[in-house]
Protein backbone atom coordinates (compact mmCIF):
# COMPACT_ATOMS: atom_id res chain seq x y z
CA UNK A 1 0.00 0.00 0.00
CA UNK A 2 1.41 3.22 -0.65
CA UNK A 3 0.12 6.67 1.48
CA UNK A 4 0.17 9.95 -0.35
CA UNK A 5 0.08 12.65 2.69
CA UNK A 6 0.00 16.51 2.38
CA UNK A 7 1.01 18.69 5.43
CA UNK A 8 0.21 21.95 5.81
CA UNK A 9 -1.31 24.55 7.43
CA UNK A 10 -5.17 25.90 5.98
CA UNK A 11 -5.27 29.17 4.24
CA UNK A 12 -1.62 30.42 4.11
CA UNK A 13 -1.30 30.91 0.50
CA UNK A 14 1.23 28.88 -0.95
CA UNK A 15 2.27 27.30 2.79
CA UNK A 16 -1.03 25.26 2.40
CA UNK A 17 0.20 23.39 -0.39
CA UNK A 18 0.50 19.90 1.27
CA UNK A 19 -3.02 20.32 2.05
CA UNK A 20 -4.28 22.09 -1.28
CA UNK A 21 -2.64 18.90 -3.14
CA UNK A 22 -4.54 16.86 -0.90
CA UNK A 23 -7.98 18.17 -1.99
CA UNK A 24 -7.50 17.90 -5.32
CA UNK A 25 -6.07 14.57 -5.53
CA UNK A 26 -9.57 13.34 -3.66
CA UNK A 27 -11.19 15.07 -6.50
CA UNK A 28 -9.50 11.80 -8.79
CA UNK A 29 -8.97 8.50 -9.81
CA UNK A 30 -6.52 6.53 -7.87
CA UNK A 31 -5.80 3.40 -7.69
CA UNK A 32 -6.93 0.83 -4.78
CA UNK A 33 -3.54 0.98 -3.18
CA UNK A 34 -3.14 4.50 -2.87
CA UNK A 35 -4.73 5.91 0.55
CA UNK A 36 -4.31 9.75 0.01
CA UNK A 37 -4.32 11.55 3.57
CA UNK A 38 -4.55 15.38 4.66
CA UNK A 39 -1.91 15.62 7.70
CA UNK A 40 -2.34 19.04 8.30
CA UNK A 41 -2.79 18.32 12.02
CA UNK A 42 -0.52 17.72 15.19
CA UNK A 43 2.69 14.94 14.82
CA UNK A 44 1.74 13.67 17.78
CA UNK A 45 -1.50 12.76 16.72
CA UNK A 46 -0.33 11.38 13.20
CA UNK A 47 2.24 9.04 15.16
CA UNK A 48 -0.87 7.72 16.90
CA UNK A 49 -2.76 7.38 14.00
CA UNK A 50 -0.05 5.45 12.52
CA UNK A 51 0.44 3.23 15.83
CA UNK A 52 -3.46 2.07 15.97
CA UNK A 53 -4.04 1.28 12.01
CA UNK A 54 -1.64 -2.25 12.01
CA UNK A 55 -3.97 -2.79 9.15
CA UNK A 56 -2.64 -0.13 6.92
CA UNK A 57 1.12 -1.06 6.47
CA UNK A 58 2.84 1.29 4.01
CA UNK A 59 5.43 -0.35 1.69
CA UNK A 60 5.89 3.37 0.26
CA UNK A 61 5.04 6.56 1.33
CA UNK A 62 4.95 10.73 -0.36
CA UNK A 63 5.05 13.54 1.75
CA UNK A 64 3.79 16.40 0.82
CA UNK A 65 4.31 20.08 1.90
CA UNK A 66 5.89 23.90 1.76
CA UNK A 67 9.04 24.72 3.84
CA UNK A 68 10.75 28.04 3.43
CA UNK A 69 14.79 26.93 3.52
CA UNK A 70 15.82 30.38 1.35
CA UNK A 71 16.09 28.59 -1.20
CA UNK A 72 14.51 29.66 -4.86
CA UNK A 73 11.10 30.87 -4.36
CA UNK A 74 8.75 28.51 -6.70
CA UNK A 75 11.33 26.00 -6.98
CA UNK A 76 9.97 21.83 -6.03
CA UNK A 77 12.28 19.62 -4.45
CA UNK A 78 12.00 15.96 -4.52
CA UNK A 79 14.29 13.79 -2.27
CA UNK A 80 14.04 9.97 -0.04
CA UNK A 81 13.96 10.91 3.36
CA UNK A 82 16.98 9.11 5.05
CA UNK A 83 16.56 5.65 6.66
CA UNK A 84 18.78 6.07 9.57
CA UNK A 85 17.79 7.49 13.08
CA UNK A 86 17.35 11.08 13.43
CA UNK A 87 19.95 12.98 16.69
CA UNK A 88 17.59 12.15 19.94
CA UNK A 89 18.15 16.08 20.99
CA UNK A 90 16.68 17.35 17.28
CA UNK A 91 13.66 14.38 17.83
CA UNK A 92 12.83 16.38 21.42
CA UNK A 93 13.12 19.51 19.55
CA UNK A 94 10.72 18.92 16.93
CA UNK A 95 8.60 17.24 19.82
CA UNK A 96 8.42 20.10 21.90
CA UNK A 97 7.58 22.45 18.56
CA UNK A 98 4.64 19.78 17.87
CA UNK A 99 3.19 19.78 21.17
CA UNK A 100 2.89 23.45 20.51
CA UNK A 101 0.47 23.30 17.66
CA UNK A 102 3.16 23.76 14.87
CA UNK A 103 2.02 21.58 11.74
CA UNK A 104 5.76 20.76 10.08
CA UNK A 105 6.49 18.83 7.40
CA UNK A 106 9.75 18.20 8.46
CA UNK A 107 8.49 17.87 12.51
CA UNK A 108 6.52 14.91 11.28
CA UNK A 109 9.08 13.32 9.66
CA UNK A 110 11.59 13.43 12.00
CA UNK A 111 8.92 12.52 14.63
CA UNK A 112 7.53 9.69 12.84
CA UNK A 113 11.10 8.06 11.42
CA UNK A 114 12.60 8.05 15.51
CA UNK A 115 9.50 6.40 15.77
CA UNK A 116 10.07 3.84 12.92
CA UNK A 117 6.67 4.54 11.48
CA UNK A 118 7.62 5.69 8.21
CA UNK A 119 8.09 2.99 5.16
CA UNK A 120 12.09 2.29 4.35
CA UNK A 121 10.82 3.66 1.17
CA UNK A 122 9.63 7.66 2.12
CA UNK A 123 9.92 10.02 -0.65
CA UNK A 124 9.52 14.04 -0.01
CA UNK A 125 7.84 16.56 -2.21
CA UNK A 126 8.66 20.38 -1.06
CA UNK A 127 7.97 23.58 -2.20
CA UNK A 128 9.63 26.81 -1.76
CA UNK A 129 6.46 29.06 -1.15
CA UNK A 130 6.58 32.03 -2.97
CA UNK A 131 3.77 33.54 -1.56
CA UNK A 132 3.10 33.63 2.60
CA UNK A 133 0.07 35.49 3.60
CA UNK A 134 -2.88 34.23 5.24
CA UNK A 135 -5.41 33.71 2.22
CA UNK A 136 -7.57 30.78 0.29
CA UNK A 137 -5.95 30.73 -2.91
CA UNK A 138 -2.26 29.81 -3.70
CA UNK A 139 0.17 32.15 -6.41
CA UNK A 140 0.19 31.48 -9.63
CA UNK A 141 3.22 29.65 -9.10
CA UNK A 142 2.00 27.35 -6.30
CA UNK A 143 -0.92 26.16 -9.01
CA UNK A 144 1.43 25.43 -11.49
CA UNK A 145 4.14 23.42 -8.78
CA UNK A 146 0.82 21.72 -7.32
CA UNK A 147 0.13 20.68 -11.12
CA UNK A 148 3.27 18.90 -11.44
CA UNK A 149 3.75 17.67 -8.17
CA UNK A 150 0.11 15.63 -8.63
CA UNK A 151 1.59 14.39 -11.95
CA UNK A 152 4.92 13.28 -10.56
CA UNK A 153 2.62 11.52 -7.68
CA UNK A 154 0.92 9.32 -10.15
CA UNK A 155 4.28 8.35 -12.09
CA UNK A 156 5.18 7.20 -8.59
CA UNK A 157 2.09 5.48 -7.84
CA UNK A 158 2.75 3.67 -10.92
CA UNK A 159 6.48 2.91 -10.94
CA UNK A 160 8.29 -0.55 -10.12
CA UNK A 161 10.03 -1.01 -6.95
CA UNK A 162 13.28 1.03 -6.74
CA UNK A 163 16.57 -0.71 -5.98
CA UNK A 164 17.35 -0.42 -2.43
CA UNK A 165 13.89 1.15 -1.68
CA UNK A 166 15.45 4.95 -2.93
CA UNK A 167 15.44 6.82 -5.81
CA UNK A 168 17.76 9.64 -6.96
CA UNK A 169 17.31 13.31 -5.91
CA UNK A 170 16.36 15.24 -8.04
CA UNK A 171 15.00 19.36 -7.68
CA UNK A 172 13.14 21.55 -10.28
Amino acid sequence: MILVAGVGYQHLSDLSFGSVIVERMREMEWPENVRIEDFGWGPISILHWFEASPGKKFDRAVFVGAIERGRGPGKLYFYPWPAEKPDPEIVQERISEALTGVISLENLLIIAQHFDALPPDTLVVELEPVEREWGSGMGEIGRQRMTETIAWIRKEVHARPYPNGRKEVRNR
